[in-house]
């Protein structure tokens, strides 16, 4: 069964326009520094964030739906997070919920400023469980039915180090993750790093431009890399993760 939300029906609707084409890239960590470098003489770094540290909650039926859709491959899937930003946790950047939606190679996000409350768990904010996830998710997003948002769980936390970058006109964006590190959300996060999940992710409206093209020129190879799936691989095992 795929992890399948209904589309809001709010300001945080998808549109056509927002929809974009993402290009994955995984490195070993050991490149990070040349790619960086390469990156710099071709696109200036984002003027707002140009780096810091990314943490993400994942949620997942208790069937990992969501993990299997991304291990088997599927066209059409969808991943719901709680993200925030800083470590420790920067309160002006806030903390979002976050309905990644993916058809194919391209991929559109939609994102709500979460209103955190409650008395602050070790990394400084509250993990919603299901059942406030699902009233929150009717809040934010103006779902009128979720009757998969009642199983819905904190499976994986997931930690990276991102370096932005954007071109002058918004038409293409790079981001760099490395020192990618996992733990269970259900206590005291112990990290872990994930193996092979330094990755480059690339997002345009259309073809790259003429100056990005060369990526295979520093062994780069386009993968449909997930995080996600590593975390979950990570802390539960592959094969016990998959029969799960």
């Amino acid at each position: 069964m795929a992890l399948t939300l209904r589309r809001p029906q709010t300001s945080g609707q998808a549109r056509a326009s927002d929809w974009r084409e993402e290009r994955k890239y995984p490195l070993p960590a050991a490149r990070a520094g040349l790619l960086t470098a390469w990156l710099d003489a071709r696109l200036p770094r984002d003027p707002q964030y140009p780096l810091g540290v990314v943490t993400s909650c994942y949620y997942d039926t208790p069937q990992l739906d969501s993990y299997q859709d991304s291990a088997d491959g599927e066209f059409a899937k969808q991943k719901l997070r709680l993200r925030w930003y800083g470590d420790p946790v920067d309160p002006y950047a806030g903390v979002w919920l976050e309905l990644k939606s993916r058809d194919g190679a391209r991929s559109v996000k939609q994102r709500f400023r979460y209103p955190s409350s409650g008395t602050p768990n070790q990394m400084g904010l509250i993990i919603p469980e299901r059942e406030e996830l699902a009233s929150r998710l009717h809040d934010l997003t103006g779902f009128a039915a979720l009757p998969i948002a009642p199983t819905l769980q904190p499976t994986a936390l997931i930690r990276y180090e991102r370096i932005r970058w954007q071109a002058a006109d918004g038409s293409v964006r790079a981001a760099l993750d490395t020192n990618v590190r996992t733990a269970d959300p259900r206590g005291a996060p112990i990290w872990l790093p994930i193996r092979d999940g330094s990755v480059l992710e690339l997002k345009s409206e259309g073809e790259l431009p003429a100056q990005m093209a060369h990526l295979g020129r520093l062994g780069l190879r386009r993968t449909a890399h997930s995080k996600y799936a590593l975390a979950v691989e990570t802390l539960y095992g592959g094969e016990s993760a998959r029969a799960g």
